[in-house]
């Protein structure tokens, strides 16, 4: 229901980028500025929830974690951005997504974001030609900037893969191009990829699934809908790249690893919560985590949540008006993220026998 109404207004703007028109300039990846997120940089990024002590850059320096940010430039047309767009775009960005999302990795690892010139809105949920051309636009900045952080920030390093929505969608796609069958696997700790269409047949392409906990060189998604809530756009037309080629889901099985318990189609009540985080205000730190804010069950490939009566009104906003939760993919789960964070680099420690870069 939600997305069908999502692109309902979408399809409300008569523009469109033509396939002519002129891309905005490329980011170069050695200038410190076209990075979201950089280790030494000071950002928001390095923010943490009240009571939750910051840990310091040189404690965390044995791991990695490369974040692929979601879409933050809602124009209602067909287009990218710049990879410096400014106004509300950068704002979504920076005191959003990089201070409710990207935190959550601020304990355990070095964080690379790259900016991109991410694809607008309506191009990451359109199949039309436009579309996809946005996307593969937005992706070849993703791509030069991992290839870059491999080449000049990596050093051998252990590292996370992760993302959410537009930046998950991506993050698929460079598995496939990149890791996936290549000696970077072994150096691959967990990817997570929440608010995508993630196939449950990527296990045959050479990634598991993580099923447990601890597992590593493995994948994770989930995306967070009401208990009644019917995702047609997710189950059918959501894109991705797979097989060499952006398509449509289209009725695919998808994974569901449920983030309280990290099991596999798993179930889990709200006392599994260890904290979720919310929005407190503009300029606002963020609040404390709120320990069983919400169970979770997965239900054919979607995270079904169960948000306690008396938090209701701090995990709302106009999508979730439509039984998606698509917007607290992190943080209604951020603390039990965290901890699991920390799970999988102590088994990445231990997994033997180690794999030459």
């Amino acid at each position: 229901m939600l997305n069908r109404c999502l692109l309902a207004l979408i399809c409300l703007s008569s523009t469109s980028l033509s396939a002519a028109a002129e891309a905005p300039p490329a980011p170069n990846y050695a200038d410190p500025k076209t990075w979201a997120a950089y280790p030494g940089t000071p950002g928001t990024e390095e923010a943490t929830p009240d009571g939750i002590a910051k840990t310091p850059l040189s404690e965390r320096n044995a791991v990695d974690v490369f974040f692929i940010h979601p879409t933050t430039y809602l124009t209602l047309s067909i287009g990218n951005a710049h990879y410096d767009e400014s106004g509300a775009t950068r704002t979504r960005l920076e005191n959003g997504v990089l201070r409710f999302q990207a935190s959550v990795f601020n304990h355990c690892c070095r964080i690379f974001a790259p900016r991109y010139r991410q694809a607008s809105l309506k191009g990451i949920t359109s199949s039309s030609a436009e579309g996809l051309a946005s996307a593969d636009l937005a992706y070849s900045d993703v791509l030069r900037a991992f290839d870059y952080y491999l080449a000049h920030e990596n050093n051998g390093r252990p590292f996370i893969l992760a993302g959410h929505s537009q930046g998950s969608i991506h993050a698929i796609r460079l598995l496939q191009e990149r890791i996936i069958g290549t000696p970077l696997s072994h150096r691959l700790i967990a990817a997570y990829v929440p608010g995508s269409a993630l196939p449950h047949e990527v296990q045959e392409k050479g990634l598991p699934i993580c099923r447990t906990p601890a597992m590593t060189a493995c994948v994770v998604d989930w995306n967070s809908v009401s208990p009644t809530a019917v995702d047609h756009r997710r189950r059918e037309s959501a894109v991705l790249w797979w097989q060499g080629r952006y398509q449509t889901i289209a009725g695919r099985p998808l994974v569901c690893v449920n983030p309280l318990n990290w099991i596999e189609n798993g179930t889990a009540p709200a006392t599994e919560n260890l904290g979720a985080i919310y929005f407190g205000g503009r300029g606002q730190p963020i609040p404390a985590p709120v320990a069983g804010a919400s169970g979770a069950a997965c239900d054919d490939g979607l995270l079904r949540v169960q948000i306690r009566a008396d938090e209701r009104r701090h995990f709302s906003d106009p999508l979730t008006l439509f039984g998606s939760y698509h917007d607290f993919d992190y943080g209604l789960w951020y603390m039990n993220i965290r901890q699991n964070l920390e799970v999988r680099i102590r088994a990445e420690k231990s997994r033997s026998p180690q794999q030459p870069p």
